[in-house]
């Protein structure tokens, strides 16, 4: 590991309250450590000293908020926004608990373009929402219904970029993951491409590389890559998104060798009978639990995509999956909303940099 990701393992890891020496292996040594009593004190203490400066310590610029995002930005003019949000996507997750995972599937495909500007969410020929990239995506309907409440409760005021932070946030709070407060104020962008979303958004067959530039070009560090790819841990992908590695890898003739055979094995057979549009668990173990499932798979050779598995081997990426996969899960779960949190700020607009839409489906017409 080298200098730069040390210092980002030191900043964001939820150990930092931790001695640290300088090698990823003693780090390791000192999570296992840590009893369960201790581990909820060490989450209490982070969360309280979150975002303020320590003894020796100074904010990196990635963890300060954004300029123009507010805690209170609705406080005054809809202070119910987050309650309405809240109870739409709980009951919405009660109803079809793979909502969770979609939800957050559709906030980072609208992060990936653009940052956070609900540019994902237009509903028009041509429009992000019609690409390759995004064919498999759900939740439209949902953060539809909560504009539509929040436009009869205050008119022209929530922006569309806004509720689908707050529905990704609570929808990770329904899979376990810690709370985390949101600052608001994102508007919504004017412009939405099909063709952005196909050039920007991760598929799946990516090389750490491309996902290292892509993550850093948007404020993020290598850490929040590790964590966030962690979202694997639960929901699906379709068999059409595994298929390249199943039978005809990179044109070999045979399967991914960096896959499990048992594994592909029994991927083969699944999709063979369900066809492209069958799904499969990104986590065969314990798919509906947000826990440290995904980084275990990932030491077995059972990452479903090519670009989870890909994190393993990789000297930038490798040392942050062998750590969390011995991590705790309320350990992982924290930090992956501390991610959540800095990717939910990245690249935003605010001010009169976008414009709150009527309907999150379109982009308002000149006379408003």
């Amino acid at each position: 590991m080298n200098n730069a990701q040390l210092t980002a393992a030191q900043n964001c890891f939820p150990f930092r309250s931790i001695k640290m020496t300088r090698t990823p292996a003693s780090l390791s040594l000192a999570v296992v450590a840590v009893s369960a009593a201790a581990a909820a004190l060490l989450l209490a203490a982070l969360v309280a000293a979150d975002g303020q400066k320590q003894q020796g310590y100074v904010q990196p610029a990635y963890r300060r908020p954004a300029a123009g995002l507010k805690a209170d930005y609705y406080h005054q003019s809809c202070p119910d926004m987050e309650g309405i949000v809240q109870r739409a996507v709980k009951k919405a997750i009660a109803a079809d608990s793979t909502l969770a995972p979609a939800l957050l599937r559709l906030f980072f495909h609208d992060f990936a373009v653009g940052g956070i500007d609900a540019s994902v969410l237009v509903d028009s020929p041509g429009s992000e929402r019609y690409a390759k990239a995004s064919k498999t995506l759900r939740g439209f309907e949902l953060i539809e219904s909560i504009k539509a409440e929040l436009e009869a409760k205050c008119p022209k005021t929530v922006s569309c970029a806004d509720i689908l932070a707050a529905a990704a946030r609570d929808a990770s709070t329904e899979v376990k993951v810690d709370y985390w407060p949101l600052m608001y104020g994102r508007k919504d962008g004017r412009r939405s491409s099909m063709v952005d979303a196909d050039q920007y958004v991760p598929m799946g067959r990516e090389s750490v590389t491309d996902l290292i530039a892509f993550f850093e070009s948007r404020g993020l560090t290598v850490l929040d890559l590790a964590v966030l790819s962690g979202a694997h841990t639960i929901g699906r992908a379709t068999c059409a998104a595994v298929k390249p590695r199943l039978w005809d890898y990179a044109g070999t003739g045979r399967p991914d060798a960096s896959m499990s055979p048992r594994y592909g094995d029994f991927l083969r057979r699944k999709c063979a009978a369900a066809g492209d549009g069958g799904y499969v668990y990104l986590d065969a173990d314990t798919p509906t639990e947000f826990d440290n499932g995904y980084y275990k798979n990932l030491l077995r050779a059972m990452g479903l995509l090519e670009t989870d598995q890909k994190l393993l081997p990789d000297s930038r990426t490798g040392e942050f999956v062998r750590q969390l996969a011995g991590a705790r899960p309320e350990l992982i779960r924290h930090q992956f909303a501390d991610s959540m949190r800095r990717l939910g700020a990245a690249q935003v607009l605010t001010g009169d940099e976008g414009e709150v839409r009527l309907k999150c489906s379109a982009i308002n017409s000149n006379s408003y």
